[in-house]
């Protein structure tokens, strides 16, 4: 519940999320085998239109990210980045440094409290192996130059 009520504590410039929300719309499309035209034509609107939110010239309107949303598959959330609090490859690792410390936590009083159930030891080696391999997979070059500075082209 406290998630809930976290507040926002601009994280990122309007600038920065619109490039963020460009790059995202620019890896949706690719992975969907899409033409920019293809897209804008799924949207209803003019290629030249869609262009300008792929290059991060301009930001979709609501109506235009609903659609987005529902041609990939992918909450307005996730499109827009709204849970991205982290700006470099470095501040992924520390926030992946902390949810592996907040796992060895959960981890310490599951063990304290003797509660020795097969599909909690199962879940919390799953996550610790999830969490190494996101890890190692922040480190890679291909995530690092992703996390450059957004507004770069």
């Amino acid at each position: 519940m406290d998630d809930l009520k976290r507040e926002y504590k601009g994280e990122f410039t309007i600038e920065e999320r619109k490039a963020m929300t460009a790059q995202v719309l620019q890896e949706l499309r690719k992975a969907k085998k899409m033409s920019q035209k293809e897209v804008a034509a799924h949207l209803n609107i003019p290629a030249t239109t869609y262009n300008t939110y792929e290059s991060g010239r301009t930001e979709p309107p609501i109506e235009i990210l609903v659609r987005l949303s529902y041609l990939y598959g992918m909450s307005v959330d996730f499109i827009v980045q709204r849970d991205r609090t982290y700006r470099t490859a470095d501040d992924l690792s520390r926030q992946i440094a902390e949810y592996q410390d907040q796992l060895a936590e959960l981890d310490r009083i599951v063990e304290e409290q003797g509660q020795d159930l097969p599909v909690v030891s199962e879940l919390m080696s799953f996550m610790g192996k999830f969490m190494e391999a996101f890890q190692d997979y922040s480190q890679t070059e291909a995530v690092r130059k992703a996390l450059e500075d957004p507004t770069k082209k």
